[in-house]
């Protein structure tokens, strides 16, 4: 049974279209690098500072909790703060630092509302169109288009730095960008049909 399920999810990463898993990939590659810039000149004090010690290839919020035999559990997304919170309940048990949306267009802009994480998820995505991927990617709206999953790569799986020093920065098109093993974490452990708020 396992390997079918995976069998049909391999299947699902290969065919969903490259566009959908391509959303949260940069399309205008000078207009995200001026808006960050800009953000990073009018964000000034320890905010900037502490996030541009983010450390890509760890955890970005210590040791991870066992929400194994925990059943309310939830991932509440702050864009203005930058955080993902894992909660149990009303009780946050692990924070995230993320990269959401630029939020200028509708085409960079990460939805707000309350989402459910969806059956797919796979271990690597590569879109040839934006000459980006990710590893690690769990869909929570659109079946593909709107995607938990690790900081931007190269086709050959090579972090792109630029983009991954943008981590605590509003930095993707939609998407929630992620340290490598946060990534990994909720590809592994948060079940399809979590919750997922988005605000």
């Amino acid at each position: 049974m396992k390997q079918t399920r995976r069998i049909v999810l391999l299947m699902l990463a290969v065919l969903l279209p490259a566009s959908l898993l391509a959303a949260c990939s940069q399309q205008h590659h000078e207009t995200e690098q001026a808006s960050s810039e800009t953000s990073n000149s009018n964000e000034k004090g320890k905010t900037v500072s502490a996030r541009e010690k983010i450390d890509w290839t760890k955890p970005s919020g210590g040791e991870y909790p066992d929400i194994k035999h925990k059943d309310s559990i939830w991932i509440d997304v702050s864009a203005k703060k930058q955080e993902a919170y894992i909660k149990e309940g009303s009780k946050t048990i692990y924070t995230m630092i993320i990269s959401s949306g630029l939020d200028q267009t509708d085409d960079d802009s990460t939805p707000k509302g309350t989402y459910y994480v969806e059956p797919e998820r796979g271990e690597w995505f590569f879109s040839k169109g934006y000459q980006e991927g990710a590893k690690y990617w769990v869909s929570w709206k659109n079946h593909g288009e709107f995607l938990f999953h690790s900081v931007p790569m190269t086709e050959d799986k090579k972090v792109i730095e630029k983009e991954a020093k943008q981590l605590g920065t509003k930095a993707s098109h939609g998407c929630i960008r992620l340290t490598i093993p946060d990534a990994k974490w909720i590809y592994e452990n948060i079940p399809e049909k979590t919750k997922v708020v988005i605000s």
